[in-house]
């Protein structure tokens, strides 16, 4: 939630997916950083979660300006650039968390930017470095473009500076604990999360039936097959083969039919997967004595829908409806804190690394991992698979630290004694 601005996503009759920053006083899109998106990201053919990410990059250095009761196009037409000590103002900035609380000027009641330091919530490394980056970029961009070809060379290298500065400022990436991150879920997580999605379960958070089955049905296509969020929600029935027990994972950007305007998208490659005949008879079981009873003649053939009595009854899942189905599970028991639907993807892999070490005869490495990679979506060689197998890496380099140590030679008695 910002001040003065506000982000508008829509749908354009072609199925694109497009979002526009927009003034909240006027309610009128925004000239140079809308430009920005369309020229720098939009026809570079990134996706509308990239536009969406550079947009809330530029609106936090429009608050900023704000704030600060400035106009970036007044200064940068001035040649009028940021110095060290606003860079490190903007640095500060980024750190800022937005989302959680509700900022209005207009209000006693609300909070006030002020208030918002005193929290002393901030933002991901992450994140503070994607604003960071954005608002670079952008600074690069629309100086040059306000001081025109005219400008020479000192005013080129100043702004050169600027950006630079604003890049250097960036929180550094520490991958050097990569392998302590366990993203995967243990076994008594597993063994609750069976339980929970149990559509009889005493302890299942959910109280209709058909929600309940929908959502084991979802949980049990993520566990077993390591599919995205994103893929799950774009399965359509007619993706499902039930004569050769296939699913058919396609990307599919910009669907026309697709009412969503968060269009949830399949990051990795085009695959078959196969299904095996208890995941197929719960998808038909699904279909035919749930789905079927909430979706109209007319509506998209999405799998997943909503249940919900309402306008968007019958209509395909919205990533924040599965967010919140997440959300819901993961607040029903303690050990379940750390559960996202990714997690699933990372206890796949875990389980297909293990399946191919409990091998007699196990294909060699290069095979194991092309045909990880096929499963996964991704290409063959992109070294992802290692990313997604932290756990089990680590867990096999613990086996073979003690068998190492199991097998050292001892000291002689007289050096132990000392």
């Amino acid at each position: 939630m910002f001040f003065n601005v506000f982000m508008k996503s829509f749908v354009m009759a072609e199925g694109e997916r497009y979002c526009l920053l927009v003034e909240k006083i006027t309610g009128l899109p925004l000239y140079f950083p809308n430009l920005f998106v369309t020229t720098q990201v939009r026809n570079r053919s990134l996706s509308s979660s990239t536009m969406k990410s550079a947009l809330s990059g530029i609106a936090v250095l429009l608050n900023f300006m704000f704030e600060r009761d400035e106009d970036i196009e007044d200064r940068f037409k001035q040649k009028f650039f940021f110095e060290i000590n606003e860079l490190d103002a903007i640095k500060d900035f980024c750190q800022i968390k937005f989302s959680n609380r509700v900022i209005k000027t207009d209000s006693a009641s609300a909070f006030t930017l002020a208030e918002l330091r005193e929290f002393n919530e901030k933002v991901s490394s992450q994140t503070e470095y994607v604003r960071l980056t954005v608002i670079s970029y952008y600074v690069k961009w629309l100086a040059e473009l306000l001081t025109g070809e005219a400008r020479d060379k000192n005013v080129a290298l100043r702004i050169s500076k600027m950006a630079k500065g604003l890049l250097e400022r960036r929180p550094v990436k520490k991958n050097r604990n990569i392998g302590l991150v366990e993203k995967g879920l243990d076994e008594q997580q597993l063994v609750i999360l069976f339980e929970l999605f149990r559509p009889e379960s005493e302890f299942n958070p959910f109280s209709n039936k058909s929600v309940r089955v929908r959502n084991r049905l979802m949980f049990l296509l993520l566990y077993h097959l390591g599919i995205r969020g994103g893929e799950l929600l774009n399965i359509r029935i007619k993706d499902i083969d039930f004569n050769q027990n296939q699913l058919l994972i396609v990307r599919r950007a910009d669907e026309k039919d697709d009412p969503r305007k968060e269009q949830p998208l399949a990051k990795t490659l085009d695959r078959r997967i196969p299904l095996k005949e208890t995941l197929v008879k719960e998808i038909h079981n699904y279909i035919l004595n749930f789905r079927r009873l909430v979706v109209g003649p007319r509506q998209p053939d999405y799998l997943f829908v909503t249940h919900k009595s309402g306008p968007t009854k019958g209509l395909p899942i919205t990533v924040s409806s599965y967010r919140k189905v997440m959300g819901i599970v993961r607040m029903a028991f303690p050990q379940l804190y750390n559960l996202t639907g990714h997690r699933l993807r990372h206890a796949w892999n875990e389980k297909f690394s293990e399946l191919m070490d409990s091998m007699s005869n196990p294909p060699i490495e290069e095979i194991q991992e092309a045909v990880r990679s096929n499963l996964m979506g991704w290409k063959s060689g992109s070294g992802t698979a290692t990313i997604y197998n932290q756990r089990f890496i680590k867990r096999k380099g613990h086996e073979a630290a003690l068998m190492l140590q199991k097998g050292m030679v001892r000291f002689p008695k007289d050096l132990t004694n000392e």
